[in-house]
């Protein structure tokens, strides 16, 4: 074969690789899933994981000069809800998606080797090769494609997604990753040992009221006071008991139930129709206009923004966080903060019933208004706290979701932590709803215990 003829075959060879980088792609349906997976020639080999309208995460999974993307076409978050369910760890996750990532990687094979073929008998066509000639660029067409698929499977590492790159909204997601390495495995863990401490918890306190009841239960309504959820489903274990042993008559959630506001975030929010009481919540900065949507269509929540309920006698007023206006994650800035606190200050100003309880998430947006409501809960901070200031009794819930999954990666113990508070109606020495005491609840991330504490107020709203 002369050297013309060769320029010739391996020319026409050369367009199997035109096809592949023009046409190979595959649309998946898999464990609740839809995905569409694109290869293509590309100077250095990495997999990107597109996921609209968050971002693309991106590793340098092997050496092969291919680009592999996979882009999400829709989700089926019920089906994958009930997968990780099931999943009690990141091995058996990865073990439950093995088989159909076996089949997957079949026909991307099958339908790149085949465009090889077809890219390189199209080449053959058009230089007009003669039939030794057009098997010959078969053949090369068809090694070629091998010698691109060999090195690409020779040499992927799924571990390169321990830490991959963000763009996007998920520049600020590494829970994603987070949950699978660590989570779910920590998550249902967690959940049981709450369940199980639930009937301490309940022995304790029946005992602290033999020591110290709180007086007139019959008039006592019970709210429960939480807050940063991020996420956490042990959170709802936690409320569940609380609410079941505790008598709750409703629940206020100062805000960041979630991390990022993104529709698969919509499993973790699903919990909350599963509680008896009502379900009062005020969004925080982690919180997006997505995760409003969502709480709206849950029958049990209540959302608060610049009005005011009554429920059981007692009047709410809440305030949303400014930040969860718009898609950014970050606290409100000082000027933001100032008109929130102005706002509300106006608002109670002009309104003719004054509110029992002021809900907000940051405590920066109260601190010009201590004096002015009994009672301001707020969160934001992870750090319980309870303080009286000018007849105003300002409490903190803390995180009861533990800070979320930062909080099972870091080190240091977050515990989870709520407050159970004793509203008394108004009747005896109380002309209006007073609150009379309340109960810190904090269970140890890290460690098998907890600590229960009760606070009483008198009427001036000191504690003793």
């Amino acid at each position: 074969m002369n050297l013309k003829k060769a320029l010739k075959i391996t020319c026409a060879a050369i367009g199997s690789l035109f096809f592949i980088h023009l046409f190979d792609s595959l649309t998946v349906n898999a464990s609740g899933m839809e995905f569409i997976i694109n290869l293509k020639l590309s100077l250095k080999g990495f997999t990107s994981i597109v996921l609209p309208p968050l971002g693309v995460l991106r590793a340098a999974t092997h050496n092969a000069p291919v680009q592999i993307s996979v882009v999400l076409q829709s989700i089926n978050l019920d089906f994958i809800k009930s997968i990780l369910d099931v999943a009690q760890d990141k091995i058996e996750l990865i073990l439950m998606f093995k088989n159909q990532l076996k089949h997957i990687l079949f026909f991307l094979t099958a339908k790149t080797i085949l465009l090889g073929l077809l890219g390189s008998a199209l080449g053959g066509f058009i230089l007009k090769l003669k039939k030794k000639e057009f098997f010959l660029c078969l053949l090369t067409g068809f090694l070629i494609t091998i010698m691109l698929l060999i090195p690409l499977f020779a040499t992927y590492d799924m571990d390169a997604f321990n830490t991959p790159e963000y763009s996007g909204t998920l520049k600020a997601a590494p829970w994603i990753i987070g949950l699978l390495n660590k989570g779910i495995s920590q998550i249902n863990e967690l959940g049981q040992q709450i369940k199980n401490m639930s009937d301490s918890i309940s022995t304790v306190f029946s005992k602290m009221d033999d020591i110290d009841p709180v007086d007139g239960s019959d008039k006592i309504v019970r709210v429960l006071h939480v807050s940063d959820i991020h996420n956490n489903p042990v959170a709802y274990d936690l409320m569940e008991q609380v609410v079941k042993n505790f008598k709750v008559d409703f629940i206020i959630d100062t805000g960041d139930i979630t991390d990022y506001g993104t529709p698969l975030e919509d499993m973790v929010i699903k919990n909350l129709a599963k509680l008896s009481v009502k379900y009062i919540y005020v969004s925080g900065n982690h919180d997006s206009q997505n995760v409003i949507d969502m709480l709206k269509k849950i029958k049990n929540v209540v959302l608060l923004d610049g009005k005011m309920i009554n429920i059981d006698g007692i009047n709410v007023l809440g305030f949303s966080d400014p930040a969860s206006k718009n898609a950014d994650i970050k606290p409100p800035d000082e000027m933001k903060i100032m008109e929130q606190s102005l706002k509300i200050s106006e608002w109670l100003d002009i309104s003719e019933s004054a509110p029992d309880i002021l809900a907000v998430h940051n405590p920066k947006i109260t601190d010009n208004l201590i004096g002015r409501i009994p009672v301001i809960l707020n969160g934001h901070k992870h750090r319980l706290n309870i303080f009286q200031k000018q007849e105003s009794i300002v409490i903190n819930a803390g995180t009861t979701g533990a800070a979320g999954i930062r909080g099972l990666q870091t080190k240091s113990d977050v515990p989870y932590s709520a407050v159970l508070l004793y509203f008394k109606k108004p009747g005896d020495n109380y002309q209006r709803t007073a609150l009379v005491a309340a109960d810190i609840i904090k269970i140890s991330n890290l460690k098998a215990g907890f600590q229960v504490e009760r606070l009483f107020f008198n009427q001036g709203g000191h504690t003793h």
